[in-house]
């Protein structure tokens, strides 16, 4: 059979971590990518072997020979561009979050409803060995009924720089939809997807304007004046059945850790588990 041939957008960035997939992939391949940027679709096709270098992503789209298109662009381009793909015929799978707010994710559920094609949120952590066999055991009731949840995803001085990331009209928001995409699906699914019925929250920025910020990210490097997105975001989320969570997120925070503190812990009325 035939491997399915897969376009790249925005080759530059995180598509780095997603080449190594592909590569391995005994059923797709890398036949082509468009980034704005020249100079890294050379890199690109140094990397993968690509052929179809373009700067112009509507020529993926037009391409009969390509079946999935990869989007890997900053979080406000994932809409339009896995809309387009899509209403081309195309397979998608798009790089967290799918879009910056909900209104734009129903329009790709519907694009992809009619499009009879796949969607698909890149929320690697799901398929990691310990997540899936957590999930397998909770899958039988050993907890009971979960009624609370405690979700954080940290860093202490971990913001990015790029501009895809810090500055609002391309990301959309900083690390609540940057990394805290990541925790929350993750606790989500474990509990069971229930449907959240009210949400209190806050965004700050304290640390990224202060004089002198500085970030490990991108090889170390001061934080722009430019930043515009929070650094920090806390919420508390009730749902239809009566569960809780709270949730912690920062790219930038007073906090006892080098890297980054990634932690779930569920109570149920059986039992309680951490991951």
């Amino acid at each position: 059979m035939a491997k399915l041939k897969v376009g790249v957008i925005g080759v530059g960035g995180i598509a780095r971590s997603h080449f190594p997939g592909w590569a391995a992939s005994e059923h797709a391949e890398i036949v082509a990518g468009s980034d704005i940027n020249p100079k890294v679709l050379d890199a690109f096709a140094d990397k993968t072997g690509a052929t179809k270098l373009v700067t112009d992503p509507k020529e993926l789209f037009q391409d009969p020979d390509i079946d999935i298109i990869d989007v890997c662009t900053p979080n406000n381009y994932h809409a339009p561009l896995s809309i387009a793909a899509l209403n081309a015929g195309k397979h998608v799978i798009c790089e967290k979050p799918l879009a910056p707010n909900p209104s734009q994710i129903k329009k790709m559920i519907a694009a992809r409803d009619n499009s009879g094609k796949m969607l698909m949120t890149a929320q690697h952590f799901r398929f990691q060995g310990k997540s899936k066999a957590m999930k397998a055991e909770l899958d039988t009731g050993v907890l009971g009924d979960i009624y609370h949840a405690r979700s954080w995803m940290l860093r202490r001085s971990g913001a990015p720089v790029r501009p895809g990331f810090i500055l609002k009209e391309h990301s959309g928001g900083g690390p609540c939809i940057d990394i805290g995409v990541h925790i929350l699906d993750l606790t989500l699914w474990f509990m069971g997807n229930p449907r959240p019925v009210a949400v209190t929250g806050v965004a700050r920025t304290e640390i990224a304007h202060q004089k002198g910020a500085w970030t490990r990210m991108d090889g170390g490097a001061r934080i722009p004046r430019k930043f515009d997105v929070e650094d920090m975001a806390a919420a508390f989320v009730r749902f239809e059945n009566g569960a809780t969570l709270v949730l912690e997120v920062s790219w930038l925070l007073h906090h006892n850790t080098m890297g980054e503190d990634m932690q779930m812990w569920l109570y149920g009325t059986k039992g309680g588990s951490h991951w």
